[in-house]
């Protein structure tokens, strides 16, 4: 049986982090098809230069495919067990939330963030800031599409000294990480994958082929 030709495709970050100026990665693959729904994972050091983020990655999808590359979108990020274990302090208390909000194109976004307190606090307190930060992340999701909305918790940290802030009304904060977030809903159905590869034909011959070494 003959075996499939293989080729390098190499997938873009998002236009809101810079597109075809931005390569993520190449990826090997036999069929376009086979590309689409796909995570690359990159380290967010890349795209933030803070020293703090080495721990973190970032997630990007494959969700079209051409003649020029594989266009991704950014559906999260996640920090490391070690980076997370670091933030959690004796004689504190932590303020944990996970929650789920949605945006204004529609999708559903997961968002984790952890909080510690100077000092032990009630959990009166802990109540309060859970539902400052639920609130919070729900009315900014509202303003945003969900790459804007992920771009803004991960890699700009736009809300980060707000959120902290509003805490503080509650009860002073010593540590504080949005440590994960997903879109759960951006995906491709099995139905328009199809669809999302352009120009099949034109791909296979302008990628570089995969050779195995002698």
């Amino acid at each position: 049986m003959r075996r499939k030709r293989k080729f390098w495709i190499t997938a873009y970050a998002p236009e809101l982090l810079g597109g075809v100026n931005r390569p993520l990665a190449k990826i090997l693959c036999s069929e376009p098809e086979d590309l689409i729904n796909r995570i690359v994972l990159v380290k967010g050091v890349e795209f933030t230069r803070d020293f703090e983020d080495r721990g973190m990655n970032l997630y990007f999808r494959i969700v079209r495919v051409t003649p020029s590359g594989a266009f991704t979108t950014l559906i999260g990020h996640d920090y490391v067990r070690e980076v997370i274990s670091s933030k959690v302090r004796r004689r504190m208390s932590r303020v944990e939330v996970i929650t789920r909000v949605y945006t204004k194109d529609g999708h559903r976004v997961k968002v984790s963030v952890l909080a510690m307190t100077t000092h032990r606090c009630r959990e009166i307190h802990k109540r309060l800031i859970r539902k400052i930060f639920e609130e919070f992340l729900a009315n900014k999701a509202k303003e945003h599409t969900y790459e804007e909305f992920i771009y803004h918790l991960a890699i700009a940290k736009t809300w980060h000294a707000e959120m902290i802030r509003l805490a503080h009304k509650v009860y002073p904060l010593r540590e504080f990480l949005i440590y994960k977030s997903r879109a759960e809903t951006a995906i491709v159905p099995a139905d328009e994958i199809e669809k999302a590869v352009e120009q099949k034909e034109e791909i296979g011959k302008r990628a570089e082929t995969f050779a195995l070494r002698k």
